[in-house]
């Protein structure tokens, strides 16, 4: 396969926060924006020589790149101009890239800034619909309407954009099948190239967590079984646990995470995989600005070297993940032998060979099947 190397680039501020959001985000903290682009600056310059310890060189690599949030439209137009002068000045034009994903929300993303995108070489945007409803999106927190997204969605078209993922969210306080049915349905008749979609899970520290909402399970696999059978229909390849895209329009990105591929992460709380190493920048948006600006390298969560167990167990659980499942060496499957045999006896998963994967029917159960190779 080809080696892919994956950029992600983290940026965490929003307008205000998702009830049901998790990720390192910081509502209403914008002023922090242009110090923190100066950081990211200092952490890009610093990537290139471990980049030149691979054995190969960075201009003949089929690059991605993902810029994720937080809520990254919400930048203004002149400073998504500076963040893709940064990414052309220490990696390569945007342009240039095999696959370049950017994430947004409907509310922020106006005509200019979708001009800017467009004109910079994105190739691919990540659109939250989560609903069609707007009573269940104003239970969510969100911001923007169902006609807002619409709109948006249309501007994205008219601006030629050829590749745009929808998120849609399952098993909502307040949400039933037909509902959940109603959003997907108007999601496929606005055809996108993928959709992503995600069971509600409810994480502490939350606003949905301090609501005491509880997971509904049960709902959540009617709505997926009902999803995976839906988009099948309309020509989407379920590719992933949660993902589905047109013949061609898989997420590279993402693909790369999957298989286990190197990428490193740049901003706060960023992840890299790079050289059997794993490392996390640091959570803290104060540390993470003082780290860089003081000593020109950012604090870290966590890193660590990876043992060969640990390889062998990643490379079974992120590839069990793809629809496909994994093709395993001899001494590998050997080594899983006991774990793949007993789920083989339970039906949960499909032997061929040293290919491995989960039954289709099962997918939901993944996390818990999953577990067994840990």
């Amino acid at each position: 396969m080809t080696h892919i190397l994956g950029l992600y680039i983290h940026i965490p501020f929003c307008k205000s926060k998702c009830h049901y959001c998790d990720f390192v985000s910081f509502p209403k903290q914008g002023r922090f924006i242009n110090r923190y682009f100066k950081c990211l600056e200092i952490e890009a310059r610093r990537i290139s020589p471990t980049i030149s310890l691979f054995p190969f060189t960075l201009h003949s690599l089929p690059f991605t790149l993902y810029i994720g949030g937080g809520t990254p439209s919400l930048l203004s137009p002149a400073q998504l101009q500076k963040l893709f002068a940064i990414i052309e000045k220490n990696f390569q034009p945007i342009r240039n890239f095999r696959e370049s994903a950017f994430e947004a929300n409907p509310e922020s993303l106006s005509i200019e800034k979708i001009r800017i995108l467009k004109r910079s070489g994105i190739t691919r945007i990540s659109l939250g619909l989560q609903s069609a409803n707007n009573v269940l999106l104003k239970k969510l927190g969100r911001i923007a309407s169902y006609e807002c997204f619409l709109k948006t969605f249309g501007n994205l078209r008219d601006a030629g954009f050829s590749n745009i993922n929808l998120d849609i969210m399952s098993g909502l306080p307040g949400q039933d099948l037909g509902d959940f049915n109603k959003t997907l349905e108007t999601a496929v008749n606005l055809d996108p190239e993928h959709i992503s979609i995600y069971a509600l899970e409810i994480h502490e520290g939350t606003q949905f967590f301090r609501q005491k909402i509880k997971e509904n399970d049960i709902l959540a696999v009617k709505m997926y079984e009902s999803a995976a059978k839906k988009l099948k229909a309309a020509g989407y390849l379920h590719y992933e646990i949660s993902n589905f895209a047109k013949p061609g329009r898989q997420s590279l990105h993402n693909l790369n995470y999957w298989n286990c591929g190197e990428y490193f992460g740049l901003g706060c709380s960023a992840s890299s995989h790079l050289n059997g190493e794993r490392r996390t920048n640091t959570k803290n948006l104060k540390i993470y600005l003082e780290s860089l600006s003081e000593t020109g390298a950012p604090a870290l969560e966590y890193s660590e070297k990876l043992t060969n167990a640990q390889k062998k167990t990643e490379k079974i659980i992120l590839g069990l993940r793809k629809t496909e499942g994994i093709e395993l060496n001899r001494n590998i499957f050997i080594e899983f032998k006991e774990q793949i045999k007993k789920l083989n006896s339970e039906g949960l998963i499909e032997v061929s060979g040293l290919r491995i994967r989960l039954k289709r029917r099962y997918f939901y159960l993944s996390n818990r099947i999953l577990q067994e190779f840990v």
